[in-house]
């Protein structure tokens, strides 16, 4: 028994149904039943060292106890590993230490067969999925109205739609699932009939691959036909790409009379930033308009061409208005060389997509705010002696009499009438006559105070508004006797006029415009009657 060549033994052994071996002190395996070798497979057991068998052998053989259980891993012929339990005895015989170990092999094959047949009919249903989900990709793809081309992670081809086979008729016969974008690139070159423009082949296949190589590429190309093309390539999450081609030659058309109308518009335009007004693009007619280079009011926002502090109020206002608006306002510009110029400043807001710029168009009315500052100005002025008319003197006293009500104090005026003009005019001609009273004009201002005003109302009669009191009304009376009794050098003429003039002080004279031209005008022929190249003080009282 110490050999374990005991007939009697092994056969007692071989009809143990389960798989036992018996293994001695030196780890060989003295005898292995049949058992054993259908889960081991065919080969050589016995006098092999049991660690072929049982891998972990050393150390399930450590232990002291007698008997005990262990689950491990037996390995088989065929190299592969299957997970078992073994029930282990020990027991001496003639001083030889025997090992007896009972194997259960803890898969059953049945559930194993099961486990495969699942595991088969689980493959051959995502197989199915998969191709339905193929499937319905190429279906979703053909129906978008853009050319669409899917790659694996070998930028091999994977799914394309007739658009993109449409458009590049050159290679929709070599298109086939796995044929790489390089080979596609290469034949497409090799055609003569790609539609794109290239003139440097390998240089524009490499640039072309680097450029899908990247994780999102965009790029517009111009076709040799005049066709636009947008490229937009994606790498997937899987190391896949997806292709698009857009065909925007409508869109570039469009962008380029949009163009051609900012660039050739006659009115300054001006494309700003919404948040900060920062002039961002301009067309010729705004460099023109106020003299800077293009550089140089690319650098600027618009609100620093305005005069003083009404940058700060056109910001304001563009932040207050929430749409479109058509400009009321004139607003005052400086150009490069100084110049203030009038505008006005049609807002246009455009969307581009998360961005909001402003279009500005400018109109330069200049000529028409002078146009109107000039009328206003001859509606209210003399038209030869330069001096405000009966019109704005009158306005002039109104104003000057409430304001006068409300402080309390005196306001005068003076009624002026020049003695011996008329022979002036009859003797030396109208034109004459007209140099004396632009003369007269001048030295009449000259000798008023600051503040007051002096006007013509009409052939030789000038009026003068003073914010003065009675005493001081006829101090600026004296002064202009004495101004207008020098004689007037007109040509080689010398020619000698005087003034008379009546005084009329409000309150004393009256407190209305009227009342108060009345009385001057009283006063007037007062200091004529009275020998004239003099004054009189109104003796009208209220």
């Amino acid at each position: 028994m110490t050999d374990f060549t005991s007939a009697d033994a092994q056969v007692f052994l071989g009809a143990v149904p389960s798989a036992s071996l018996c293994v001695n002190a030196g780890g060989v395996i003295l005898f292995a039943n049949e058992a054993v070798l259908a889960i081991a497979g065919p080969g050589p057991l016995t006098r092999t060292p049991v660690s072929r068998l049982l891998p972990q052998w050393h150390a399930l053989s450590a232990t002291q106890a007698q008997s005990y259980r262990r689950e491990t891993v037996l390995l088989r012929h065929d190299g592969s590993a299957i997970p078992v339990e073994l029930s282990i005895v020990r027991w001496d015989r003639e001083g030889a230490s025997l090992t007896g170990v009972v194997i259960r092999d803890l898969i059953d094959e049945q559930a194993l067969d099961h486990m495969r047949l699942e595991l088969e009919r689980q493959r051959e249903q995502v197989l199915a999925e998969a191709e339905a989900a193929h499937r319905r990709l190429g279906f979703i793809i053909d129906m978008l109205p853009l050319a669409v081309c899917v790659f694996d992670a070998e930028d091999k081809y994977v799914l394309w739609n007739a658009r993109y086979a449409d458009l590049y008729p050159e290679i929709a016969a070599h298109l086939r699932p796995g044929i790489s974008f390089r080979d596609i690139l290469r034949i497409s070159l090799d055609s003569g009939e790609m539609p794109e423009k290239v003139e440097d082949g390998d240089h524009w296949l490499e640039q072309r691959m680097a450029k899908h190589a990247l994780p999102v590429s965009q790029e517009e190309q111009m076709l040799r036909d005049g066709r636009w093309l947008r490229h937009d390539d994606r790498r997937t999450p899987d190391g896949g790409a997806i292709g698009m081609r857009i065909d925007i030659t409508d869109l570039k058309r469009r962008e380029d009379s949009m163009r051609q109308l900012f660039d050739a518009n006659p009115m300054p335009m001006m494309l700003c930033a919404l948040d900060t007004l920062d002039i961002i693009d301009l067309n010729q007619a705004a460099i023109a308009l106020y003299g800077f280079s293009r550089d140089e009011l690319l650098g600027k926002a618009v609100t620093d061409l305005h005069v003083a502090d009404e940058g700060a109020r056109f910001g304001k206002a563009i932040v207050d208005i929430d749409g479109d608006s058509e400009s009321r306002t004139v607003w005052r510009h400086r150009t490069a060389a100084g110049e203030e110029r009038h505008v006005l400043i049609y807002v246009r807001f455009l969307n581009e997509g998360a961005n909001r710029h402003l279009l500005l168009t400018i109109a330069d009315v200049s000529d028409r705010v002078q146009a109107e500052a000039h009328a206003t100005h001859l509606a209210h002025h003399d038209a030869l002696t330069g001096l405000p008319n009966r019109m704005r003197f009158r306005q002039a006293l109104e104003a000057a009499l409430v304001a006068a009500m409300l402080s309390g104090e005196e306001v005068a005026v003076h009624y002026l009438d020049l003695d011996g003009f008329k022979p002036v005019n009859d003797t030396f001609g109208h034109a004459t006559g007209d140099s004396v009273l632009k003369q007269v004009a001048e030295r009449l201002t000259g000798v008023l105070g600051e503040g007051d005003l002096v006007a013509r109302l009409g052939g030789d009669e000038f009026a003068i508004l003073q914010h003065a009191s009675a005493a001081n009304a006829e101090a600026v009376a004296k002064r202009c006797i004495q101004a207008l009794s020098q004689p007037f050098s007109i040509a080689d003429d010398r020619i000698d006029i005087s003034a008379s003039i009546g005084i009329a002080v409000s309150p004393a004279n009256g407190s209305d415009p009227d009342g108060l031209m009345s009385a001057a005008d009283t006063a007037l022929y007062q200091a004529k009657a009275e020998g004239k190249n003099t004054w009189r003080h109104s003796r009208s009282q209220v």
